[in-house]
């Protein structure tokens, strides 16, 4: 296994886990989020699923910019 490989494997591992970290973000501020460590009245980008959608969309594109340049 090359690192082209390595990087193809890890881009797609990384891409759903954004596409995940944002769909539980939305459950947040849909106000479907039944495990949410905020509060009712409380802004919904104070929550740790906007943490780690962000953490984990960049890590992923900080990926893709690794692909491009191998």
């Amino acid at each position: 296994m090359d690192l082209q490989n390595v990087l193809y494997l890890l881009n797609g591992v990384l891409a759903l886990g954004t596409l995940y970290a944002w769909y539980q973000f939305y459950k947040v501020v849909a106000n479907k989020c039944d495990t949410c460590s905020i509060g009712l009245h409380q802004s919904p980008f104070k929550s740790k699923c906007f943490t780690g959608a962000v953490f984990f969309t960049l890590a992923f594109a900080l990926a893709i910019w690794a692909l491009i340049l191998v």
